[in-house]
């Protein structure tokens, strides 16, 4: 996924809402203590949250939002992943899952109250509104298996929520209703789409020219962290990893087999009390 834009409200200097869009290099230009460093700081706590290098502060919110205001930080993302899984193992995709916005991107928003540092996170998308089959990433499974048995919803398998949101919404798909809304991730199958999705999102690292910076810095070691995760997620490498894993629990077996063998020859009763552990 690729950063394309990033939205602001009601943080430090920016009160209305901006928005800010990038390409493969952007720069900002201008004079001191205009707004610069916000937008990066921004970028900082959207991404990282508690990580980020100046966390939320009830200080951030701009002076003059009104009570009850909310610190707003949005993205959006291009170059999606062509599939997602959401349900167990099963492939769906953003779009199928209208979880994309009128513009074809993926929107995350996060609010703020009063400078919270943890944020409540939205997915701003052009979604079905139709009360017949709204808010189905918010239901249960029982709750879609009863709209699927009361509307006599044909779906093969009601085992999967993915499959019988599909099933749904292509049952109604003369009637969506299509509108721009922003789904709570706090609840059921939304929760678990931020979830899942979060994994995709980019690294941002903020590296700040004015104070020392230094290898063993969370902006230098995350990134590199993060290249180690998405290395060993590589399916070959997997499947290597599990050749040595297994060789290994075998070794593992065979000497403790054989360190009990010798041990029953010395003292049985002992030897009956133990059970060797091989760790998976």
């Amino acid at each position: 996924m690729k950063l394309a834009s990033v939205k602001i409200q009601n943080f430090r200097g920016y009160k209305d809402s901006i928005e800010i869009s990038f390409t493969d290099l952007t720069a900002f230009v201008g004079r001191n203590d205009v707004g610069k460093s916000t937008i990066l700081d921004a970028l900082d706590i959207f991404f990282n949250d508690k990580g980020a290098y100046n966390k939320m502060d009830k200080s951030d919110v701009n002076v003059y939002a009104s009570d009850g205001d909310e610190v707003v930080i949005s993205a959006c993302f291009s170059e999606l992943p062509r599939k997602v899984v959401l349900d167990a193992s099963y492939e769906t995709t953003l779009e199928a899952e209208y979880l994309l916005n009128q513009e074809g991107k993926f929107e995350i928003v996060k609010k703020y109250k009063n400078g919270s540092i943890t944020p409540k996170v939205y997915i701003h998308a052009h979604h079905p509104t139709n009360p017949d089959c709204s808010d189905l990433l918010l239901k249960k499974q029982s709750e879609l298996k009863s709209i699927i048995k009361t509307q006599g919803i044909p779906c093969d398998n009601q085992t999967v929520n993915a499959v019988m949101r599909s099933a749904i919404w292509n049952y109604y798909a003369d009637n969506l209703q299509l509108d721009d809304i922003e789904i709570d991730t706090s609840k059921e199958d939304a929760k678990r789409t931020w979830e899942n999705i979060a994994s995709y999102l980019p690294v941002y690292s903020l590296f700040r020219a004015d104070r020392k910076n230094d290898d063993g810095d969370s902006e230098v070691q995350d990134p590199l962290k993060e290249a180690v995760k998405q290395i060993l997620t590589d399916a070959e490498l997997q499947r290597k990893l599990s050749e040595v894993a297994e060789e290994v629990s075998k070794t593992l077996q065979d000497v403790s087999e054989r360190t009990l063998a010798k041990l029953r020859e010395m003292n049985p009763e002992v030897a009956n009390t133990l059970n060797p552990n091989i760790p998976q």
